[in-house]
């Protein structure tokens, strides 16, 4: 098995020593709503597409959920989930399934509490009765830890957090950090991060201490999709302790927002390649709307109304995004951009949404979301460039066009995005 570090430049992650991207499936609701066979064919699936990890959710996400599930790891009593109280097989057949998963190089990101079942949370507000209360936290965390600490995961400790700034998020942000303390004593080699709303900012003291090994982000699926994961990645590449930084939750594809629309591949390419562009360049997380909370066919959806009824499981595990999104692993791991930083300075202001980045080795990558020649400021000489047609995950050879200081990254002649990379000589 391979497990996650972070290299000595804090930025960046190695799998089994190497320097490598994170590129995570998201099947929240594996654990209650998956069969075998489902499990079975989903991991080689992803493995055959190039995936290396999976996001799970260890507890059932109450409020937005399909009514697929068919194991729980609690009962409900008149204080809260009574963790003896669940399905009996419920942790060693979750811990099996992750077993398969790793065989098939799916590193498991498991959260540990999502936000329904901590105090002070808006979850909480939603669903008062799952709350629980500091002793059956760490009963929690010695469970995780006990079924899947042998599967080598990255703990991801909270799940869609607000991080609010009142009396309540103190309460909250205390339960998380008690359990990501008690992650850290049971299982002190392995990362962990943290999962959060699209609007929350880690405090400051919690971002830049002992609790946290690598960001983990969600960009989100609202109107502000296209913008969050630059806002994000800028935000958190300045915390004055240096970690990697992941987008673990662009938008999905095939998700609904307000009854508007439905992201499509291209717009979950845009979100994924604006974040890495920007500095979250370390992994990234990708989301099908029905594999996600594995919905099958005539199934309920909590959420309909917001995100639209999701599709089957084995119809959306089949969506081309899925693809874009390993490809951008193979471009990010064959090119050396695992160190990307945003380099505003690069580019000419244009209105199109170019975004240029950097590595500390000079290597410079720009994402264009429409096909437009983009202008470079004060380029240094000659330069090989790689232009490479995203929606068709090709390459071809680039130009730079013009002399004198400023030059052009030449138009792409097809009609889609695009990502140039720049060698300069």
């Amino acid at each position: 098995m391979t497990r996650w570090t972070i290299a000595p430049d804090a930025r960046t992650l190695l799998a089994g020593g190497r320097p490598s991207f994170l590129l995570a499936d998201t099947v929240w609701a594996a654990f209650t709503s998956c069969t075998e066979r489902e499990w079975d064919d989903h991991t080689e699936l992803r493995r055959r597409q190039g995936f290396n990890a999976v996001l799970v959710s260890v507890l059932p996400i109450a409020h937005d959920r399909s009514d697929t599930a068919s194991r729980s790891p609690y009962r409900l009593t008149g204080h809260g989930p009574d963790l003896d109280g669940g399905d009996g097989d419920y942790w060693t057949r979750a811990s099996a399934m992750l077993g398969l998963a790793r065989e098939r190089g799916l590193t498991p990101l498991p959260v540990v509490l999502w936000n329904n079942f901590v105090p002070g949370t808006w979850g909480a507000r939603a669903t008062p009765g799952l709350v629980l209360d500091a002793e059956r936290t760490l009963d929690l965390v010695a469970r995780c830890v006990e079924a899947f600490a042998e599967h080598e995961p990255v703990w991801v400790v909270s799940g869609d957090d607000s991080f609010a700034d009142s009396a309540e998020g103190t309460v909250a942000l205390e339960r998380y950090a008690l359990a990501a303390r008690e992650l850290r004593r049971l299982d002190p080699g392995s990362l962990l991060t943290w999962h959060h709303t699209p609007t929350a900012r880690m405090p400051a003291e919690l971002a830049d201490g002992p609790l946290v090994d690598l960001h983990g982000v969600q960009s989100g699926h609202d109107e502000a999709w296209a913008s969050a994961p630059l806002e994000l990645a800028r935000h958190y590449r300045a915390m004055a302790v240096p970690r990697p930084v992941v987008n673990l939750e662009p938008c999905y594809e095939g998700l609904g927002w307000g009854g508007r629309s439905r992201h499509r591949r291209e717009e979950v390419r845009r979100a994924s390649w604006t974040g890495v562009v920007a500095g979250a360049a370390a992994g990234l997380g990708y989301g099908a709307h029905g594999v996600w909370s594995w919905h099958r066919r005539g199934a309920g959806f909590t959420a309909q109304d917001v995100h639209g009824l999701p599709f089957p499981a084995s119809v959306a595990a089949q969506f081309e995004g899925a693809l874009d999104a390993a490809f951008v692993r193979e471009v990010v791991e064959a090119e050396g951009l695992l160190d990307l930083a945003e380099a505003p300075g690069l580019l000419h202001p244009e209105p199109s949404g170019a975004l240029a980045g950097r590595t500390p080795g000079g290597v410079v990558a720009v994402y264009v979301p429409h096909p437009f020649a983009v202008r470079l400021r004060d380029v240094p000489g000659q330069a090989q460039v790689t232009t490479y047609d995203l929606a068709r995950r090709r390459a071809e050879p680039g130009r730079l066009v013009g002399t004198g200081g400023d030059r052009w990254l030449e138009q792409p002649e097809f009609l889609g995005d695009a990502l140039h990379v720049v060698r300069f000589r």
